[in-house]
């Protein structure tokens, strides 16, 4: 099976690459304000007609050719109200009773999971499938993803970062740091565990953010449309903001 999709990706890439030095032109430089630099198609770099290489880069790991992704500092008060409004209404509203049910679903068919070194050479759906599966066994609760993906379309909302696109990335960012490492645990003559302290990461980048991600988004689709101006001003009365560190 990795034989046969190692073959795909292998003819894939020499199409990509024909394309690049076909004769087609594009934009010669960055559309992004301010950048300057040649697009990828300029540049005989990549197909990207109308941006450079390192806006490209910025968009595949973040989702945005722009924005960054938000910290946990960030979040924090998004996700505090996200995780304060869904288990005060989960016993009674069906729609975010539904949201958890679809949720641990989505944990539970998302197939077995493999390490983090393992990943390279498969397609970015069955890696999006490890990462939901990973949470799985890292115990995360479905309440939990639901709350995540409620507070990450809360600040963007406040924000105003309407792209779809961005939004499930940082959904599947902030989920995925729940349970993303791989870590190895070896045993001694006496029995004892020593765990290790290096770790492995798959590469947050590409189009796996978008799979899993949508993966997460799904599943609170009519929670989102219906409870998001609720868990806005859930924050607004009871949130907090991060707090600034003493001077």
């Amino acid at each position: 099976m990795r034989r046969v999709e190692a073959s795909a990706q292998h003819i894939a890439k020499q199409r990509i690459k024909r394309r690049v030095e076909s004769g087609e032109r594009g934009a010669e430089r960055c559309a992004i304000p301010g950048c300057g630099r040649p697009t990828m198609k300029a540049a005989k770099e990549g197909l990207a007609p109308h941006h450079c290489r390192s806006h490209v880069e910025h968009r595949a790991r973040h989702g945005s050719y722009w924005l960054n992704t938000y910290t946990a500092a960030e979040l924090k008060p998004y996700l505090t109200a996200a995780s304060s409004y869904v288990r005060l209404w989960a016993p009674t509203d069906k729609f975010i009773a539904a949201a958890v049910t679809a949720m641990q679903s989505a944990l539970d068919e998302a197939g077995p999971v493999e390490i983090a070194t393992r990943l390279k050479g498969m397609s970015a759906g069955k890696r999006a499938k490890i990462g939901v599966a990973r949470l799985r066994v890292a115990k995360v609760k479905p309440e939990r993803l639901v709350a995540i993906v409620l507070a990450i379309n809360a600040i963007a909302e406040e924000k105003g970062h309407r792209a779809k696109e961005f939004r499930m990335v940082q959904a599947c960012k902030a989920a995925h740091r729940l349970a993303s490492g791989t870590g190895w645990v070896s045993y001694d003559a006496q029995g004892r565990e020593h765990r290790s302290r290096t770790r492995a990461y798959p590469r947050s980048s590409g189009r796996v953010l978008r799979l899993m991600g949508r993966m997460l988004e799904e599943p609170c689709d009519w929670v989102i449309e219906k409870h998001l101006k609720g868990v806005l001003t859930h924050k607004q009365r009871y949130g907090r903001g991060p707090r600034k560190a003493p001077s």
